[in-house]
């Protein structure tokens, strides 16, 4: 089940990579437009932020299931094995506690951005200007998603841990 959840991690984070690669591409476009052609453009600012929110909201649990999630050792290093073993609970319990609370807070933003509705329909949070698209809906959409993803990720860490012991 981990061996899953990691690949699928792993896949997801490589897709959202495209992200940051888009976004530098339509910037370079806009230096190009700005300064070459003086004709700047309106969309690709909030574009790029939100792509980069995109992949920004979904690297922290790429980098846990990669196993490479920052982490200070200076303590557990050093202590015992079940020490260590204690260390390693109390820094999932950690994060799993802030995960929840900032899915709980993101969730209500989210769901206050996405779930919008008029008499004309669907109406997300939108730019604040021209083009008017839904991406500050789509950004606190993917942050949520994040820290949900990066949840599954710290529970799947917790379900190794619990196996290792097993052994």
């Amino acid at each position: 089940m981990g061996a899953l959840i990691d690949r699928a991690l792993l896949r997801l984070g490589d897709a959202a990579a495209v992200c940051f690669a888009v976004a530098l591409v339509i910037s370079t476009l806009e230096v190009l437009m700005r300064y070459a052609f003086n004709a700047p453009t309106s969309w690709v600012h909030v574009s790029s932020t939100a792509l980069c929110v995109i992949a920004f909201a979904i690297s922290g649990a790429y980098a846990m299931a990669r196993g490479e999630h920052m982490r200070v050792t200076v303590l557990i290093d050093r202590a015992s094995p079940p020490w260590q073993r204690a260390g390693r609970w109390l820094a999932l319990l950690c994060g799993a506690v802030y995960l929840l609370g900032l899915a709980w807070g993101l969730g209500r933003e989210a769901i206050d951005a996405l779930w919008r509705f008029d008499s004309s329909g669907w109406t997300p949070e939108l730019t604040p200007g021209p083009p008017n698209w839904p991406l500050p809906a789509m950004a606190k959409g993917a942050l949520l998603a994040g820290a949900l993803l990066f949840g599954l990720a710290v529970a799947r860490d917790g379900w190794k841990l619990t196996h290792e012991a097993a052994r």
